[in-house]
């Protein structure tokens, strides 16, 4: 494609990887490829305005692969579309053994359904190439929530791990920007030890001043930086956090946003709770934990079966105590927490849930309590900010949740929802700018 007199913006490198990745993850499902798969994943990759071009070039090119003019002398319409309809006798097929291709001795099951998951979507640039870094995250859950075999597991989280690290990079790099000290010329009175040199002698030398014409406010001074930052997550990992909609869950949308946001602050003071019926301490907030850890034991919950998730995190499997929807020990120890943090300190709590804590208008005591711990967190400084999964807000789980989510934003929260991660994470940079 990148040698077509058509194409006048060559696709860069990326695109070769996006689609590479792409390829493997339908491969692995199905254990071929057709010409339809390499079609779309040719447009699906490229930029909006260049799909139907990309579409046309990919067709192009394969149908003419190491083919004579006298084979295929001319093709309408229809004769393309009946040739992109052929399952058996344009398969793409792997040579060799599928144990060579993943270096494992185990064969990864194959399933004979055969979903075209790239219709499903609108292709619309994000942060990535095509459809962007939160599609093809969400392709590969998709693509793999019935593989049970830890082969298969261990390669999706290692797959989601590295798109979800690059979408934490990219944040973090925008939120330094943010935090970068501002500078101010330089007034009587200031002290001179805080006299950013290196801005200084920039803007010296841009204005092209000698020595004898610089003045005193052409040095700049810095101005003092933002308060440092004390954060706790909260992440709901009860059974209605489960769920599976469209193939997706609450606790795969939570997650997503979750470890780029948790990536992009590691350098800050921060703590990690998980709850159900129990309470799960990952990561107090002065402790200093593996990033890595964490973050891997996340990725479980997005990779295993709830009995794995209950097996890692209490030992047990199938008990009664297990599953339960219970916030408010979680939301006590995040507010002790953070109350400790100091005086000085911009403090945040970020909680992760579909919100579904209560039946309908109930009014239990526990209920209440959490509402009550939100509004003392504010009232002592703490900024609480509700991270919405788009499940809470379907005909299933509304009737339970929308009265909650009216109460805690009366209580003083930040509402922000989990649908795409890059959403997620431009919607924490406006409100981490209005602090």
């Amino acid at each position: 494609m990148r040698r077509h007199r058509d194409v006048i913006e060559k696709p860069s490198p990326r695109q070769g990887i996006a689609m590479c990745r792409l390829l493997l993850i339908k491969y692995l499902r199905k254990g071929q490829l057709t010409i339809q798969d390499l079609v779309d994943v040719a447009a699906y990759t490229s930029k909006v305005d260049d799909q139907d071009l990309a579409h046309r070039i990919a067709l192009d090119i394969l149908l003419n692969v190491e083919e004579s003019d006298e084979e295929h002398p001319s093709l309408d319409e229809d004769a393309l579309l009946g040739l992109l309809n052929q399952r058996s006798d344009d398969m793409i097929n792997y040579d060799g053994s599928r144990e060579d291709l993943l270096g494992q001795g185990e064969v990864l099951p194959i399933h004979d359904s055969d979903v075209d998951i790239f219709k499903k979507y609108s292709s619309r640039p994000d942060i990535g190439v095509g459809p962007g870094e939160d599609e093809i995250i969400k392709v590969a859950i998709r693509e793999n929530k019935n593989q049970k075999d830890r082969e298969t597991r261990r390669r999706l989280a290692e797959f989601l791990k590295a798109k979800l690290l690059k979408l934490g990079k990219d944040f973090e790099r925008s939120n330094e920007t943010l935090r970068r000290p501002i500078v101010r010329p330089y007034e009587y009175g200031d002290d001179p030890d805080d006299i950013d040199e290196e801005r200084s002698l920039e803007n010296i030398f841009d204005q092209g001043k000698s020595i004898e014409e610089v003045r005193y406010n052409d040095f700049l001074i810095r101005k003092k930086n933002k308060k440092k930052r004390a954060i706790i997550f909260i992440l709901d990992i009860s059974n209605t956090m489960f769920y599976q909609m469209e193939g997706l869950t609450s606790i795969h949308y939570s997650v997503m946003s979750l470890i780029p946001l948790l990536w992009s602050m590691r350098m800050e003071r921060y703590g990690l709770i998980l709850y159900e019926s129990n309470s799960h301490v990952q990561k107090n907030l002065d402790d200093d934990d593996d990033i890595e850890e964490v973050i891997d034991n996340l990725l479980i919950l997005v990779t295993a079966s709830t009995v794995d998730v209950e097996r890692f995190f209490k030992g047990t499997s199938g008990s009664q105590t297990w599953g339960g929807t219970v916030p408010t020990r979680s939301l006590q120890w995040a507010m002790e927490q953070l109350q400790d943090a100091g005086e000085r300190t911009e403090k945040i709590c970020f909680y992760f849930s579909d919100f579904v804590l209560d039946d309908p208008g109930g009014n239990s005591p526990d209920r209440i309590e959490n509402y009550r711990i939100i509004e003392r967190m504010k009232d002592r400084g703490i900024n609480v900010v509700a991270c919405v999964s788009p499940l809470a807000k379907g005909d299933i789980f509304s009737p339970y949740s929308e009265e909650v989510l009216k109460m805690i934003e009366d209580a003083g929260c930040e509402i922000i929802e989990t649908n795409r991660p890059s959403d997620f994470l431009d919607d924490v940079q406006s409100f981490l700018e209005s602090l």
